[in-house]
C-alpha cells in the first residue's frame, strides 16, 4: 500500500471478505527456497504454503511506540520481529522536538523547583484534549507518568534537571523541563494548577533525532529483530479470527511472518495518504507542511479495519501555527484574519492557533513592529525581511495584505489599549506578552493556511491494555496498537501540548508490548505513585 490518492473501501464496521470461491495455485517459492511467491490472495484467512518467519510478538513499525513495545516484549522473554517498511526506524519520532509530555512529580519537576500532582495533570489533560477526550485512558496516562520517566532514564535517556521559562516550537537550549502546552493560558490556570510537563532530553542539538537514538539502541540492545524495507500488507486470521501474522511485500516479494502470540500495529499516521486526508479531515487538505515521513500513509489503520476493527477520531489532528516559531518575542504581536480583526490570545499552544486557522479563519497573518523585530534573534530578523509583507503604517499594511484598513486600524487601536491596561478583556493574553505595536515599519507574516503544519491523530480504537476493538466493543484477539496508528483517546479535538504524542506512543507501546508478550498476572504494570518518587539522587 502506498500514500497515492488511489480510491479504496475503508471498513469501519465488522465485515470480513466472505470469497465464495477461491482457487490458488501452487505458490512459487524463492530462490532462496524460505519465501513464498508473489501470490494475488488478498483474503485475511489465506493459509501460506509457509511461513517465512517466526517470532512470539511481530511488531509493525520501528518508531517510539515500536521500540517501547519491543522493549517490553523482551524484558518478559518473547522473541520479537520490527516490520519497518522505510529503510530506518525512528518514524516521526525522529523529526519531533525532543519532548515528551510527563508530570505528577518527575524527578526533574522537583529539581526546578515545581511541584506536581496526579491530579492537576489529569485536570490540565482532560479540559485540554477538549472534544472526545477519554477520561479512563488520560488517568492511564497519568497514573503511569512517573513510571515512564523512571523507564527512560533506565533506558539511558538523560534529562537534565533545570527549567526552561518562556515560550518555544523547540527548545534552543538543552535545559530538561519547559511548559509546553496551554498550561499558563488564563483559562486553564482556572482548571489545574500550572507546572511545566514538557520533559526535553539532555544533549547537544536536542532534537527528536537524538531522542531516537536512546530508543533506537535500547531496542536493539534487547536482541530484538528488524526487518527494514518491509511493507507489511495485510493481517493474517486464523479459523477463529485471531491474528496470527502479517503479510508483507518486499522487494516485489511477498513474505509471510508469523507471531505466535500477537501483532503490534505501530505503523503511524495518515498525513501523507491524500486519499484518506480527503476522506477523513478534508479540512487539512490546504496545508502544504505535513509532518512525518511517507510512511505516515495510514497502512496499519486499513489493515485494522479490513477485518473489522473499529476507529476513533479519525477527523483530528495536530496543527501548528505558533507566534513563537519564529521567535519568542513574537507572541507581543497579533493574529488577524482576512477582515482584520484578531481572533485568539497569541498566546496560546501553536496547535489551538493552527486549529483556529485551519476551522474558520484561513487567511491569517502575525503582525509586529520594527521594536518586536530587532529584539528578536538575527536569524529571525533576516527570516522576516525575506517572507513577510513590511510598510510603514498600519494602513499602507493593510493593503499590502489586502484586508480591510479601517477595521484593521480598529483592532491595532484596541489592543494598544489593552497594553497600556495590562488586561487583554479580548483574549486574556497574558500580560507580560502585550506590547504597543507603534514603531514602524509593520510587518505581516503569513500565518494562513497553507502555512499550517499538521498531522493525524485519529486511529484504531484501543482499550487500556492497547488492544484493538471492533465497532462492538469486543477486542480482536491477537492485535494490539500503540503511536499514531492507534487513538487512545488522550488527544482527542485538541492536542494538550508539545511531547503528548510521543508520551502516548510510549505509555501505550509499552502496555501493548507487555500485554502481547502475556504479562503474568501476579506482576504490576507501570503504575507508581508520586509520594514513592524520592526529592533527589535519581540518575536524570
Amino acid at each position: 500500500m502506498d500514500g497515492t490518492d488511489k480510491k479504496e473501501k475503508l471498513i469501519t464496521r465488522r465485515e470480513f471478505v466472505k470469497f465464495a470461491s477461491l482457487s490458488v495455485g501452487a505458490a512459487a517459492i524463492a530462490a532462496a527456497g524460505s519465501m513464498t511467491g508473489c501470490d494475488t490472495v488478498d483474503d485475511p484467512h489465506y493459509t501460506p504454503v509457509s511461513w517465512d518467519q517466526q517470532a512470539d510478538v511481530v511488531i509493525v513499525g520501528f518508531g517510539a511506540a515500536g521500540a517501547a513495545a519491543a522493549i517490553e516484549a523482551r524484558k518478559i522473554g518473547a522473541s520479537v520481529i520490527i516490520i519497518e517498511k522505510m529503510s530506518a526506524g525512528g518514524g516521526s519520532t525522529k523529526m519531533c522536538g525532543g519532548i515528551i509530555y510527563m508530570g505528577g512529580g518527575t524527578a526533574v519537576q522537583q529539581a526546578a523547583g515545581f511541584t506536581d500532582t496526579r491530579d492537576d495533570m489529569f485536570n490540565y489533560l482532560l479540559a485540554a484534549a477538549g472534544d472526545g477526550a477519554d477520561p479512563d485512558m488520560i488517568g492511564l496516562y497519568c497514573d503511569t507518568s512517573l513510571d515512564l520517566y523512571d523507564w527512560l532514564v533506565q533506558q539511558e535517556m538523560p534529562f537534565k534537571q533545570s527549567f526552561l521559562p518562556g515560550k518555544y516550537a523547540e527548545p534552543p537550549t538543552d535545559d530538561g523541563l519547559i511548559y509546553s502546552g496551554n498550561e499558563l493560558q488564563a483559562y486553564y490556570r482556572t482548571v489545574a494548577t500550572p507546572a511545566p510537563r514538557g520533559h526535553h532530553v539532555q544533549g547537544e542539538g536536542s532534537t527528536g533525532y537524538q531522542l531516537w537514538q536512546y530508543l533506537e539502541a535500547a531496542a536493539n540492545n534487547t536482541g530484538a529483530q528488524t526487518l527494514y524495507g518491509m511493507a507489511a500488507e495485510m493481517l493474517m486470521l486464523n479459523a477463529e479470527d485471531r491474528v496470527i501474522g502479517v503479510k508483507t511485500q518486499s522487494g516485489g516479494i511477498t513474505r509471510y511472518v508469523k507471531a505466535a502470540r500477537a501483532v503490534i500495529l505501530c505503523s503511524g499516521g495518515f498525513a501523507f495518504n491524500k486519499g484518506m486526508v480527503r476522506q477523513y479531515c478534508p479540512e487539512y487538505l490546504p496545508s502544504k507542511v505535513r509532518l512525518g515521513t511517507q510512511g505516515d500513509d495510514g497502512a496499519g489503520i486499513r489493515m485494522g479495519q479490513k477485518i473489522g476493527a473499529d476507529v476513533r477520531l479519525m477527523n483530528e489532528g495536530f496543527t501548528y501555527a505558533a507566534a513563537y516559531v519564529y521567535d519568542p518575542g513574537f507572541v507581543k504581536g497579533i493574529y488577524v484574519n482576512n477582515k482584520g480583526r484578531r481572533f485568539i490570545g497569541e498566546d496560546n499552544y501553536g496547535e489551538w492557533v493552527g486549529e483556529a486557522i485551519m476551522s474558520s479563519n484561513p487567511v491569517a497573518y502575525l503582525i509586529i513592529d520594527e521594536k518586536m523585530l530587532q529584539d528578536a534573534a538575527s536569524w529571525a530578523q533576516g527570516l522576516v525581511k525575506t517572507l513577510a509583507k513590511k510598510a510603514d503604517s498600519i494602513a499602507a499594511l493593510a493593503t499590502a495584505l489586502k484586508i480591510p484598513s479601517a477595521v484593521f486600524a480598529d483592532t491595532v487601536e484596541l489592543y494598544n489599549t489593552f497594553t497600556e491596561t495590562g488586561d487583554d478583556t479580548e483574549f486574556q493574553k497574558a500580560p507580560e506578552y502585550l506590547a504597543r505595536l507603534n514603531t514602524p515599519p509593520f510587518y505581516g507574516l503569513n500565518f494562513s493556511a497553507a502555512a499550517v503544519s499538521f498531522f493525524t491523530t485519529g486511529g484504531l480504537k484501543i482499550n487500556k491494555k492497547a488492544q484493538v476493538l471492533t465497532v462492538s466493543g469486543e477486542p480482536i484477539a491477537g492485535l494490539y496498537a500503540a503511536g499514531r496508528n492507534a487513538s487512545s483517546g488522550v488527544i482527542a479535538h485538541n492536542y494538550p501540548g508539545s511531547g503528548i504524542s510521543v508520551g502516548d506512543a510510549l505509555v501505550f507501546g509499552r502496555i501493548a508490548g507487555w500485554e502481547a508478550a502475556v504479562l503474568p498476572t501476579s506482576q504490576k504494570r507501570f503504575c507508581r505513585s508520586p509520594q514513592n518518587i524520592p526529592a533527589a539522587g535519581r540518575k536524570a
